[in-house]
């Protein structure tokens, strides 16, 4: 109960020689605010993507030409698959689908209504839903590029008699519809929800905030104290170090809640990001995201003698991070070897995970893996940081 309690009074004299220190309060609304704003007028551009998933949700009943079933569809999904590293996941039904797309699973859907193959045998044209997330809009893109290009050239294969089965009923035909002669496959791309970019950045920016707290500030505050000195003069005191270390960390995670709750308000009123998410999951998401990277930032801090060099170690930890979890750009974005790099990166997983409650909200169940890797990360990185602080610590480092 007293390390409890001496934890307590550790983070409170941290809160309070804040509050006492104008410039560093001041910077502490102020560097969230100028990240964001930077980041909220960039648009994004296109480039090639790796790793897309999109849900197929066939309901095309077919026609029987010959006393064969034909299936059009299976014709247009294997042109959106073809020459791209696109994979496909079938489902059972529309509502599985968009379950599937809130949850992360998938990035689209392509959804072919039952009268798909008989609308363009009887020569009016077929309707296929694309479902997108309008949350990134250059994943958005390439998805709508890949299945326009996929409706042209099986329109332009049925108009030139090149499907096989549709040749002989074609060319037969005495009466053409003009609509079905200038296209006979229509794409209505119709978003899950209404959003716009800031709603893909927002919540990524939100999350690296809160990493920053968590391996910046922690690591920057102890290096502070060490150059000081005051840090030597708490431990000649009767408070021990694991209170110590663990009211210095409650003090960031007070400090980084603060800050994201003003981020937070800031997009929704400035960029207008939506907020659909459950409160308490996502303040859970965003303590795990803290708690993560306090090991890292206490061991980065453990192994420099003075703040200068600690502060180029955790950016070199830092800036990778940045541009490689999803934060600025869709991981599917990402070459190959690098997106692999990615999934090893814990940010990638605060990130993941806070976007899908925040913009879709998915509940625990679709998020719990990456909460329990931001914890398993916090927990072993505190394992091997706690003991190596405390020996350079008796080492008088």
């Amino acid at each position: 109960m007293k390390s409890l309690t001496d934890a307590f009074i550790i983070a409170k004299r941290d809160l309070i020689e804040l509050y006492r220190t104008p410039f560093r309060l001041a910077m502490m609304f102020i560097f969230p605010i100028l990240i964001i704003t930077l980041f909220g007028f960039m648009f994004p551009s296109t480039s090639s993507f790796n790793g897309v998933h999109i849900g197929i949700v066939n309901n095309d009943s077919g026609f029987s030409v010959n006393g064969q079933n034909l299936y059009l569809s299976n014709s247009f999904i294997s042109l959106v698959k073809y020459n791209s590293t696109v994979t496909l996941n079938n489902y059972s039904s529309l509502s599985a689908a968009e379950s599937a797309l809130r949850s992360g699973t998938i990035d689209s859907i392509i959804y072919f209504p039952s009268n798909f193959t008989a609308s363009v045998i009887s020569q009016y044209p077929a309707d296929v839903k694309l479902v997108t997330n309008p949350t990134s809009p250059t994943l958005q893109a390439y998805v709508s590029e890949k299945v326009s290009l996929a409706s042209n050239v099986l329109s332009a294969r049925i108009l030139n008699g090149t499907v096989t089965q549709l040749n002989s009923e074609l060319v037969n035909l005495p009466k053409i519809n003009p609509q079905f002669i200038i296209s006979p496959l229509i794409v209505s791309s119709v978003p899950i929800l209404s959003g716009n970019y800031f709603d893909f950045i927002g919540p990524g920016l939100i999350m690296l905030l809160s990493m920053m707290a968590g391996l910046t500030a922690l690591g920057s505050a102890l290096s502070r104290e060490k150059e000081d000195g005051t840090i030597t003069a708490v431990f000649l005191s009767p408070i021990r170090t694991g209170s110590f270390l663990t009211g210095k960390m409650l003090s960031q995670l007070v400090r980084s809640l603060i800050q994201s709750a003003v981020v937070v308000i800031l997009v929704i009123l400035l960029f207008h990001m939506s907020f659909n998410g459950n409160i308490l999951l996502t303040v859970a998401i965003l303590i795990l995201g803290i708690f993560g990277f306090l090991g890292l930032g206490l061991l980065a801090t453990a192994l420099t003698k003075d703040q200068e060099t600690s502060q180029l170690l955790l950016n070199l930890i830092f800036f990778p991070m940045l541009f490689l979890s999803g934060v600025l750009y869709p991981l599917q974005e990402l070459p190959g070897v690098i997106a692999d790099i990615a999934k090893f990166l814990p940010l990638t997983y605060g990130v993941t995970a806070f976007r899908q409650v925040v913009i879709f909200n998915a509940p625990i169940t679709a998020v719990w893996p990456s909460m329990l890797i931001l914890f398993l990360f916090g927990a072993i990185s505190l394992i091997i940081a706690v003991p190596v602080f405390l020996i350079k610590k008796s080492g008088g480092n």
